[in-house]
This record gives structure tokens, sequence and C-alpha cells, in this order.
């Protein structure tokens, strides 16, 4: 049986769900859901991939020297480089870019949402004003009514 089933079969016989985990955790569900089908290279990479498997152990209860032993072994054996190195930040990094959606024109409309959300406030705001002002609720002095009546 491979690494990450092992995990799940574990997991499940204890009746732990991967959200309990990522709560107690705070190791995202596709990151704990990307070791339990062994894909290695969906992880950060360096050290927080011990963090994340030694996390995973202890909430659910095995033996996290075993687990890491196990877990180094799988990565070993799916040709992945373990050693830790200087840059595993660097690493992290990009594992995190590559996560991430990429910019474009989804993030340009959701700023035009909101610029005309913004507007429309604006505009409703000097509605109610003006409204009020009409009806003798709100007095405004005799320079500000005229540059409001002015903008209508």
């Amino acid at each position: 049986m491979r690494f990450g089933e092992n995990l799940k079969v574990e997991r499940e016989r204890r009746g732990i769900s991967l959200d309990d985990i990522s709560v107690a955790t705070r190791v995202s569900v596709r990151h704990l859901d990307a070791l339990e089908a062994d894909r290695f290279r969906e992880l950060p990479g360096g050290v927080f991939n011990r963090g994340i498997v030694r996390s995973y152990a202890q909430f659910c209860g095995l033996d996290t020297d075993a687990t890491m032993q196990d877990f180094l072994s799988a990565m070993r054996a799916s040709g992945i480089e373990i050693e830790q190195k200087p840059d595993d930040w660097v690493e992290f990094a990009e594992a995190v870019r590559r996560g991430r959606a990429p910019d474009g024109p989804r993030r340009r409309w959701r700023w035009l949402g909101v610029l005309g959300m913004m507007v429309a406030v604006l505009a409703l705001a000097a509605g109610v004003l003006w409204v009020l002002v009409h009806r003798g609720v709100v007095h405004l002095p005799e320079k500000k009514i005229l540059a409001i009546r002015a903008a209508f």
C-alpha cells in the first residue's frame, strides 16, 4: 500500500475528516489531499512538507517518527529530492505561485465591478440628499443648495 493511502486508511479508521485536520493544523485541504494521493509535487516543498506530515500524524495520533520515515521513503521512491536546501523558501514561493489563479481579465472585471458599485453608491447618496433637501428635512446653507441644484 502507498504512503498516502496508508494515511487515508488510518484517518478514516479513526473517523477524522480532512476538514478536521485542516482546521486544527491550518494546513489547506488541497495540500492534505495531495499528501494522501501521493502527489508530492503539489506540496509546498522543503521543511514545509515535513511540517505538514508531522502535523497530520500528530493530529491523527500516529507515530510521527515512523510516519516521517515513511514519507521520506515515499518521496525518494517518487524521485523527489528530499535534502534540505538553503533555498527551500524559493521552492515554497514557487508552489504558492503555481497554486494561485493567474491574473488577467477576471481580475480587471472585478475591479471594474468595484468601481461601478462605488459610483452607484455615490449616485444614490446624492439622490437621497437631493430628496431630503427638497422636502425640507435637511437644511443646507444657501451656497450649497445652489451648487446641488446646479448639479441636477
